[in-house]
C-alpha cells in the first residue's frame, strides 16, 4: 500500500512539473511575441506609396510588417473586415467605414489629386470643355473619388452627363460610361466605343505612350477653377485607432514613407523595375508619371484636416438613402 502511495504522488509530481513547464513555455513564447503588422494598398499611384518599405522596412519599431498589394475593388474589405492595421484606400472610402464605425483613423493623406482626362484631339493637346459635349467618356471609379471628382467639375461647367442614349452637344450632354479600373477603360478608348477616358497616373501616361493619345485635360487644374482649391486628397493613409498610442510605430511609419518617396522620385526610371518585381507584376510607372502621381506622405496639420471635411462635404454631401452627411461631426482623425 505504501508503495502504491508513493507512486501516485510521484506521478501527482512529474504531472505537475510538465504542467508547469508548458506554462511557463507558453507564458515565454506570448512575452517574446513580435507582433506582425499588415499594411495593404491597391494597385497604381496608392502601391507606388510604399514601394521601397517592401523591401528596406521589414520591420517598423521592432514590429515585423507584411505588405500585400490588392485589386482596387477588394481594398474597402482590407478596413471593413479589419484584415489591415495600416492601408491606403480612396479617401472617401475609408472616411465612410469610419462614419458607419470602423475602428481607424486617418493620418495622412497619401496621395494627392492624379487624375486626368486623355484622348486625340485635332489641333491642340489640350482638352476643354466644349470639347466634351456630345461626346462619350469612360470613367474609373464611379462611387470613389475618381467619378465623384468627375461628377462635381461637370455639374459645375454645366455639362449634364447621360448613360443611356447618344449624348446631344446642344444640351450640354456627355456619355459617361463608369469602369472599375484603367484596363477596362484603355480597350474602349482603343476601339473607339468613346472617344475620352478619366484615369489616374500612371494610366494616363501609360496610355498616352501605347494607344498613343495627343490630348488631356487635367482635372486638378478644373478642380481648382470650380472650388478654390489647388488639388484634393485622392487616397488617404489610414491606422488602426488602436495603435495611434504607439508613437514610436507611427513616427518609424511616416519616416519609412517618407524615405520611399523620397528614393521613388530620385530613381523614376528604376521604379517600374523594383515595383514588378516587390509590389505586383503588371505594375507599370513611366518615368514621366512618377512627379504626376502625387504621393503625400506628410502628417495631417489643422488646416488638411479641414480641407479633408470641406471636400467631402462637396463631393458627398449625402448617404445612400439621401440623408445629409455632417463630415465635420466624424472622427476622422
Amino acid at each position: 500500500m505504501k508503495k502504491k502511495s508513493l507512486a501516485i504522488v510521484a506521478l501527482f509530481v512529474a504531472v505537475l512539473a510538465v504542467a508547469c513547464f508548458c506554462l511557463t513555455a507558453c507564458n515565454s513564447g506570448q512575452t517574446g511575441e513580435t507582433q506582425t503588422l499588415r499594411f495593404a494598398a491597391p494597385e497604381g499611384t496608392p502601391a507606388l506609396a510604399m514601394l521601397r518599405l517592401v523591401t528596406d522596412n521589414k520591420t517598423i519599431s521592432g514590429k515585423n510588417m507584411n505588405y500585400e498589394v490588392v485589386a482596387p475593388a477588394n481594398i474597402a474589405v482590407e478596413m471593413s473586415g479589419e484584415k489591415s492595421d495600416v492601408l491606403i484606400m480612396p479617401i472617401n472610402a475609408g472616411a465612410n467605414l469610419i462614419r458607419q464605425g470602423a475602428q481607424y483613423k486617418l493620418l495622412s493623406v497619401a496621395v494627392d489629386g492624379s487624375l486626368f482626362l486623355i484622348g486625340n484631339k485635332d489641333g491642340g493637346n489640350t482638352i476643354t470643355m466644349d470639347d466634351l459635349k456630345g461626346k462619350k467618356v469612360a470613367c474609373i471609379g464611379q462611387t470613389a473619388v475618381p467619378g465623384l471628382v468627375f461628377r462635381y467639375v461637370m455639374k459645375a461647367n454645366n455639362i449634364t452627363l447621360v448613360s443611356e442614349g447618344e449624348p446631344n452637344a446642344a444640351n450640354n450632354e456627355v456619355y459617361v460610361q463608369y469602369v472599375s479600373d484603367g484596363s477596362y477603360a484603355k480597350p474602349l478608348l482603343q476601339n473607339g466605343q468613346v472617344d475620352y477616358a478619366v484615369v489616374g497616373e500612371p494610366a494616363a501616361t501609360a496610355f498616352k505612350n501605347t494607344i498613343p493619345l495627343n490630348a488631356e485635360m487635367n482635372l486638378q487644374t478644373e478642380y481648382e477653377e470650380v472650388s478654390g482649391k489647388s488639388s484634393y486628397p485622392q487616397a488617404g493613409l489610414f491606422v488602426k485607432s488602436s495603435l495611434l498610442a504607439d508613437t514610436d510605430f507611427i513616427d518609424g511609419l511616416f519616416d519609412a514613407l517618407s524615405a520611399s518617396k523620397a528614393w521613388t522620385i530620385a530613381n523614376k526610371t528604376e521604379v517600374t523595375t523594383v515595383a514588378k518585381a516587390n509590389l505586383y507584376e503588371s505594375a507599370a510607372f513611366p518615368p514621366a508619371s512618377i512627379a504626376r502621381c502625387a504621393i503625400n506622405v506628410e502628417r495631417l496639420t489643422n488646416e488638411s484636416k479641414a480641407d479633408i471635411v470641406s471636400f467631402l462635404s462637396a463631393i458627398v454631401p449625402k448617404d445612400g438613402q439621401g440623408n445629409a452627411i455632417d463630415w465635420s461631426s466624424v472622427a476622422l482623425f
